[in-house]
């Protein structure tokens, strides 16, 4: 069940962000968070991105210690079985796995189900969609 963004409703203000890190880390620090908000200005002016788990099992199927697994719904890491040896971190191909300072691997798990980024969006611009073919 990932998360999707309305960029056109996009503000930049990063309480996604801050939520995010509060909820995991118990900061409100944007560098902390399990998705990014990107500004990129250009002649046009702003243009709003993100990196964000999509959910896509691939951090699973590479982990030599099958320490990530999809539950149907969120990644679960197992930090039990983690060895910090990055192989998901390499492998993502959104760039958003990181290893925190215990080097165990960090992965949005949506809150276990109820996603902070989406409960603090002011403006309602991230929401959850089921992926085809998912459990429920």
């Amino acid at each position: 069940m990932p998360i999707k963004l309305a960029y056109d409703n996009c503000t930049g203000c990063k309480m996604c962000q801050l939520a995010c890190s509060a909820a995991h880390e118990g900061v409100f620090n944007p560098e902390k968070a399990r998705l990014k908000i990107i500004h990129e200005y250009n002649d046009t002016g702003i243009r709003i991105s993100s990196k964000h788990c999509i959910h896509c099992g691939k951090c699973a199927r590479v982990c030599p210690e099958d320490a990530i697994t999809d539950n149907g719904r969120w990644m679960i890491v197992d930090t039990g079985k983690c060895t910090g040896c990055g192989t998901c971190v390499e492998n993502c191909p959104k760039n958003v796995i990181y290893l925190d300072g215990a080097d165990k691997a960090v992965i949005c798990d949506l809150c276990e189900g109820k996603p902070e980024c989406v409960a603090w969006c002011p403006k309602g611009v991230i929401s959850l969609f089921e992926k085809k073919g998912a459990a429920k």
